[in-house]
């Protein structure tokens, strides 16, 4: 009976002593936590004076990021987009090309370059704001094949693409405002006959017969095609030469290209309207060099 009694009072001594030991340490965990809640309060007034920029209210609220959270919720330039872009360089398919570019790619070239235009906000245009964007998008498309990935992001490569195109436009149009006079063969307020150079008299009659000749199809062009889809294509053909003083990438694919984004059709269709197109420009371009004029059209 002795034996079971020290036996009960060791049992009930190391009870006693396991839960003074488990009190202790709930007290000791606590201590800790009190000292570590007064450091943190006296450290964070500090920490907010590091973080706040100078001039800026402790109630202010930060800029970058309500910018950041309004940047995520109008992300129109994603991840798959760029994988549509590699996709897009590396088939050869021309209907799988157009397929890729009208699903995946379209819509953020056009955002790019709408923000791009109204973010540097350039002065000098002599079409619609709309109408140079469409330009610009078409430059994208013609520069789609030199983007290399793993050499920077696809958006910044396709921005920068697009407001090269801008501020070439501009300063373009800027150059052809500031030309008030034209030298041309005529007598001048002394007397004197004003001689043109060679150069000049060529380029003089270049722009003479293109306005002749745009002038002649803008009449004509729907006798020839009667389908709505025909006639987008060959008054983008128009487009294109009433703008040729604008161009200065002359290459056969950036101007398929260019056509293909304003009509918007397929590669295929557009090399028939042309190839109808043809054999009347060459009659017109002979009668302009053996008349100096084009029929039905006022000099």
């Amino acid at each position: 009976m002795k034996k079971k009694k020290k036996i009960l009072k060791k049992t009930k001594k190391s009870k006693i002593s396991n839960k003074k030991k488990k009190i202790n340490k709930v007290i000791k965990k606590q201590k800790k936590e009190r000292k570590i809640k007064s450091v943190i309060t006296t450290v964070d007034p500090v920490i907010e004076t590091i973080k706040r920029p100078r001039g800026r209210p402790k109630g202010a609220k930060n800029k970058k990021a309500d910018n950041s959270s309004s940047k995520s919720s109008n992300v129109y330039f994603t991840p798959e987009t760029e994988s549509a872009i590699i996709a897009y360089n590396k088939t050869e398919d021309p209907r799988e090309k157009d397929r890729i570019y009208n699903d995946h790619i379209q819509q953020a070239f056009f955002k790019i370059a709408e923000n791009v235009y109204n973010t540097f906000k350039f002065s000098y245009a002599d079409v619609s704001p709309l109408e140079i964007q469409k330009q610009a998008i078409s430059h994208m498309v013609a520069n789609i094949d030199k983007y290399e990935p793993g050499k920077g992001k696809a958006f910044s490569y396709f921005s920068i693409v697009a407001k090269n195109w801008f501020i070439l436009d501009n300063n373009t149009t800027y150059k052809r405002f500031k030309k008030h006079v034209e030298i041309c063969e005529q007598v001048g307020d002394s007397g004197e006959f004003i001689i043109e150079p060679e150069h000049e008299k060529q380029e003089s009659e270049t722009r003479e017969f293109i306005s002749l000749m745009v002038d002649y199809w803008d009449k004509n062009v729907h006798k020839m095609f009667n389908k709505e889809k025909d006639l987008k294509i060959a008054h983008a053909v128009i487009e294109i030469f009433r703008n040729a003083d604008r161009i200065d990438v002359y290459n056969k694919k950036a101007l398929y290209l260019y056509i293909r984004e304003i009509a918007d059709c397929q590669t295929q269709k557009i090399t028939k309207v042309i190839n109808k197109m043809k054999s009347t420009q060459r009659n017109i371009a002979e009668e302009y060099l053996n008349r100096g004029t084009i029929s039905g059209v006022k000099a």
